[in-house]
């Protein structure tokens, strides 16, 4: 069994599990606690479980089948997920003041009163409407903001000792673009129509570009070939390329015309003058075989230059080590903003920076929103990210 089919099994107990227990606790809020009648309640409780069947079961044949043919079922099951998940917090929190509410009661009074079975029943079918209201709602702003096109985000990059005829110089990135999982090859191209406009003097991709492998997905991919800048297109891997076979996919995007740079490094020149782009893999991909690990003596070590150093690498965190090594700016993506709010509190637990422009020592970071989305098609508090870095 290969280590990318078995973290993926790993990883579909675990997320069955506690996507089981996120259905029981919708069934209890919106189907047992407002007392409908049996009836209602058995029809309750069958669609919820189709539900349940009906998101690992897609999942499963987008794996099989072609992926283009199940797209529109792939897209519903991520829909309603992100749909169950936004009622669960609703009612996490909901639940969080109850128990404040009667903890302090229960402490003030003495004592804790037995509710009435009529008023709960009352604000239990209040709080489920109220949570349909607000959550479908919600829903329907983050699918908008899906659907929308990727916004262009421009930053002038302060660099001390840039040459001067680097001054100008414009790099654009895009990142976890998730090619198979929830985009295909209309919204590809659409970004590399945006990204042309911009005109850019070097692309950088910085992983997550795919979710699937060769066979099914390959051919969604050509309008990458339509890319351009003078100085090239750059690509790094992401988490979601090992899970893809990545042995299979870097032979494919080399021949895109787009260079993989996992641990390497190369010159971009203008003239007589110079800066070092260096990239590495990511940061789990050790996980995949040793010979996949970063490796930031091999992209940066061993140089006596006083060159500036931009280092491209999917998740944030590389940035500690990039300044270990005078790295000057880091490219970034991974955390896709939180994508759905309130994630970006809960992608703190593993990763220190989020999104946009931060500095950690000497060296800059910025972290792309991510151009495409993965997972359920919402946004909320984030949007689809193109960034134009000009530096001066």
């Amino acid at each position: 069994m290969s280590p990318s089919t078995l973290f993926f099994l790993l990883f579909m107990t675990v997320a069955l599990g506690v996507f089981a227990l996120m259905h029981y606790y919708f069934w209890r809020r919106m189907v047992k606690d407002p007392g409908f009648n049996r009836r209602d309640k058995r029809i309750g409780t069958t669609v919820l479980i189709c539900l349940f069947f009906f998101f690992p079961t897609t999942l499963f044949l987008a794996k099989q089948f072609s992926i283009q043919r199940l797209f529109p079922l792939v897209w519903f099951a991520y829909l309603w997920l992100g749909i169950l998940m936004l009622f669960f917090f609703f009612f996490l929190f909901m639940d969080s003041l109850k128990l404040f509410y009667h903890t302090m009661r229960c402490l003030l009074a003495g004592r804790s009163e037995l509710p009435d079975p009529g008023r709960r029943r009352f604000l239990a079918r209040t709080l489920a409407s109220s949570a349909s209201v607000l959550v479908l709602g919600v829903s329907a702003f983050g699918v908008k903001r899906c659907l929308d096109p990727p916004q262009v985000k421009q930053l002038f990059i302060k660099m001390p000792g840039l040459p001067p005829s680097f001054k100008g110089f414009s790099i654009v990135q895009i990142s976890d673009i998730h090619i198979g999982a929830m985009s295909m090859l209309s919204e590809l191209a659409d970004i590399v129509a945006i990204v042309n406009t911009l005109k850019p003097d070097l692309i950088a991709i910085t992983g997550d570009l795919v979710d699937g492998n060769t066979a099914q997905l390959l051919s969604e991919l050509t309008p990458l070939t339509e890319l351009t800048a003078p100085h090239g297109v750059f690509f790094v891997t992401g988490n979601h390329e090992y899970y893809s076979g990545v042995e299979q996919w870097l032979p494919e995007i080399e021949r895109l015309n787009i260079t993989v740079l996992n641990n390497r490094r190369t010159e971009i020149r203008r003239g007589n003058d110079s800066f070092i782009l260096a990239g590495v893999t990511d940061h789990q991909a050790g996980r995949f075989g040793q010979e996949h690990a970063p490796d930031f003596n091999k992209a940066l070590g061993k140089m006596t230059t006083t060159q500036k150093k931009i280092l491209l690498a999917h998740q944030p965190r590389a940035v500690e080590k990039a300044a270990q090594y005078g790295v000057d700016l880091v490219l970034s993506g991974h955390m896709h903003g939180g994508q759905i709010w309130p994630f970006r509190y809960l992608t703190r637990l593993q990763q220190p920076y989020l999104k946009g422009l931060y500095r950690h020592k000497k060296t800059l970071l910025y972290v792309n929103q991510g151009t495409g989305y993965w997972g359920p098609p919402m946004r909320v508090g984030t949007y689809k990210e193109i960034t134009r870095f000009i530096l001066s």
